[in-house]
């Protein structure tokens, strides 16, 4: 299965390792000296176009979980080259008249820092049954607390930085489209529905 985790994604610290200590020789006159080593951090790419909606596909999967229903929105290139997503994407779900549902949206940020940077490179999705396949970037998402019939039908999107807006579909865990999306449990009639967009990463492998 190629689906996301919804966890938030983790915020990374890179730690430097503890300095080594060198041994002093009884016959040595002068003490040794230490090196500290500081990795740099990987450069992001350069010369690549931002994803235009033209040359993108989207669709969303998703699972009832225990108390949400989790699962995320995967990006394919249908283009010629290469392109670049960064960011959050803000996400509506839509019902079969195209009407918004009664949902608040919320985005979740990446932690301290800029949003990292994902290369979408030219995919295309596949039908598997181990989970769908061509996908070129992801977006977790986590829906929590639904208490009215109407289901979405498709969703839609606009891409981080001004990028445009795309209209989705849903499939199953296996890539095979389907007509409505689940939905998470009823808890509490008069709270709000909340669904949660996580930024764009690179889908786990």
């Amino acid at each position: 299965m190629m689906l996301v985790s919804c966890a938030a994604p983790a915020s990374v610290s890179a730690t430097a390792p503890p300095t080594p200590t060198a041994t002093r020789s009884p016959a040595s006159a002068t003490p040794l000296a230490t090196a500290s080593v500081r990795s740099a951090p990987t450069p992001e790419p350069t010369g690549l176009a931002k994803c235009a909606p033209s040359q993108l596909q989207a669709v969303a999967a998703g699972v009832l979980a225990a108390d949400s229903f989790v699962g995320a929105v995967f990006i394919a290139n249908r283009g010629t080259a290469s392109c670049t997503l960064r960011g959050n994407a803000e996400l509506v779900l839509l019902a079969k008249d195209g009407s918004r549902l009664e949902v608040k949206y919320a985005q979740v940020t990446a932690g301290t820092g800029a949003p990292a940077l994902v290369v979408v490179p030219i995919t295309q999705f596949r039908e598997d049954p181990n989970g769908v396949a061509g996908i070129g970037a992801s977006a977790p998402v986590q829906w929590t607390n639904y208490c009215d019939d109407v289901l979405p039908a498709t969703f839609r999107i606009t891409l981080p930085e001004a990028g445009g807006v795309i209209d989705g579909t849903f499939i199953d865990l296996a890539g095979k489209p389907i007509t409505v999306f689940g939905a998470p449990r009823c808890d509490d009639a008069s709270g709000p529905s909340t669904l949660l967009v996580y930024p764009f990463r690179e889908p786990v492998q």
